[in-house]
């Protein structure tokens, strides 16, 4: 008789990692690289960033421009080490002239030919950005997605339903079905998303909810907000969603007060001791960090392919482990649009201890903003001459009792008159059931003064879809200035 799946989560440990790994070994790339030991994986980065470096000086438009122009030779750097030496690559470098961050090889083979282009999204500029990839790129791109779903304990043959939104651009959430078939995982997609007229293709959140009843997933997947909409309305409905033992929730922050929100709904919905995951992801890069714990430090899947540094905001010279600074991206084995020292837009902290829970190795996002690993530095607001980190506020509301959504506005306090001084408004949707008259705002007014020193007018929306619409938006808008320009 089989012996039953072990999953890692439920009694987490080195010893129980390393027994279900031994248990899937035979059907899914295992992720044996994050339990090296740091001096081997360091051994093996060093050799593949220098020839990355290779790649580069041979076939990059862009970064051939960049070596020339700060007096680089490629072939000295031969280390992790050198990345200090080279200067940080931004979004809006990328934004500007994408071509010339594709590699170009004088005799390129089948491996280095365009596999697929995904756009970004959420740029300020509104306009997505192409990203090529290679089948070389494409190719490590599943192995990483195979070592991802081991960290959070998925076993061969789990049902995957996939609750993103069906985007009229590709993106890489559209590499799923493929990722979850390298993690042995069958697979479904819920096809949410913005309705399109001409073909309506695109399913209503009640109709997501009846498909994930009837399949009766294992892992369900989807942007935190929405999935945090679909379980109150699941169980408001009286779904049955017993079958689920993770949630992936990706695309935004997952606090620990959302988690405890959607383990609530969903405990009502029949789902019990749920894996409530958040990752941490993102256009360039194809691959994923993930806890092996809920709330516990994110892990990298592909230390062999990419590296993740903390940079002082100034200077970009690196930050001590568990201290926080922006976060650059870093290929080292990229045949398409490779990247070196990509700005991410992230704050967040690293370390590289290895992890109490399952013994990996690898760097790791630790939680470094309220119950958060990331926050976002293009979110950063001066409102009433104060700092404000829009994700302190948003850990602060989720702890809020009665709150489902959000949405901070700055606004005038005269509108129109950008001398009259900031006002800060925080627009919330109550949960079903909750009487307005009765919620007192006055609590969550303090709670965000406490935390930010900025004192915010709370207004009650009377409709929660006017915050977040789930079915015409991908993910929530948290943020609105609608201050005027000084002139």
């Amino acid at each position: 008789m089989t012996p039953p799946r072990i999953r890692p989560w439920v009694s987490a440990s080195p010893e129980t990692t390393r027994a279900f790994l031994d248990q899937v070994a035979a059907t899914r790339p295992v992720d044996a690289v994050t339990f090296e030991p740091p001096e081997v994986l360091r051994a093996r980065q060093d050799t593949l960033f220098a020839r990355q470096m290779g790649w580069l000086a041979e076939a990059s438009p862009h970064y051939g421009k960049v070596f020339a122009a700060h007096g680089i030779d490629a072939g000295d750097l031969r280390s992790l080490e050198d990345l200090r030496r080279l200067p940080v690559t931004t979004k809006a470098e990328l934004m500007a002239d994408p071509p010339s961050f594709r590699l170009r090889f004088p005799e390129p083979s089948l491996y280095d030919m365009t596999y697929t282009t995904v756009f970004t999204t959420g740029t300020t500029s509104g306009r997505p950005t192409p990203y090529e990839y290679t089948g070389h790129d494409f190719f490590g791109v599943l192995e990483s997605g195979g070592r991802m779903f081991s960290l959070l304990g998925t076993v061969p043959g789990d049902r995957f339903f996939n609750a993103f939104p069906l985007s009229p651009l590709p993106h890489v959430a559209g590499f799923t079905p493929l990722l979850t078939s390298a993690a042995g995982l069958h697979f479904l997609h819920g096809l949410t998303g913005t309705p399109y007229p001409e073909f309506p293709v695109h399913r209503p959140v009640a109709a997501v909810a009846r498909l994930i009843e009837a399949n009766r997933p294992d892992v369900v997947s989807g942007i935190g907000s929405f999935l945090r909409r679909l379980f109150v309305d699941a169980a408001a409905d009286g779904r049955d969603l017993s079958t689920v033992k993770v949630i992936l929730a990706s695309g935004e922050v997952l606090t620990g007060r959302m988690r405890d929100h959607m383990r609530a709904h969903l405990t009502r919905c029949g789902a019990e001791d749920v894996f409530i995951a958040g990752s941490y992801g993102f256009t360039e890069g194809g691959m994923a960090w993930a806890p092996c714990v809920e709330g516990g430090p994110m892990h990298a899947s592909a230390p062999d392919q990419v590296v993740l540094e903390a940079l002082d905001p100034d200077t970009h010279q690196p930050r001590p482990d568990g201290e926080p600074g922006v976060i650059a991206l870093t290929h080292l084995n990229r045949r398409g649009m490779p990247l070196l020292r990509y700005l991410l837009g992230d704050i967040g902290a690293l370390s590289h201890e290895p992890c109490s829970h399952c013994g990996r190795r690898v760097e790791s996002l630790l939680v470094s903003a309220g119950s958060a690993n990331v926050s976002r530095t293009s979110e950063l607001l001066k409102i009433k001459g104060t700092l404000v980190n829009p994700q302190v506020i948003h850990d602060v509301v989720m702890k809020a009792d009665g709150v489902l959504e959000y949405q901070l506005v700055v606004t005038n306090r005269v509108e129109g008159d950008a001398l009259s001084g900031d006002r800060l408004v925080l627009r919330v949707g109550l949960e079903p059931g909750t009487d307005p008259a009765a919620w007192d705002q006055e609590v969550l007014r303090q709670a965000v003064f406490n935390s930010t020193e900025v004192r915010p007018d709370v207004e009650v929306a009377a409709d929660v879809d006017t915050i977040y619409d789930p079915l015409r938006e991908v993910k929530a808008r948290r943020i609105v200035d609608r201050r005027a320009p000084l002139t």
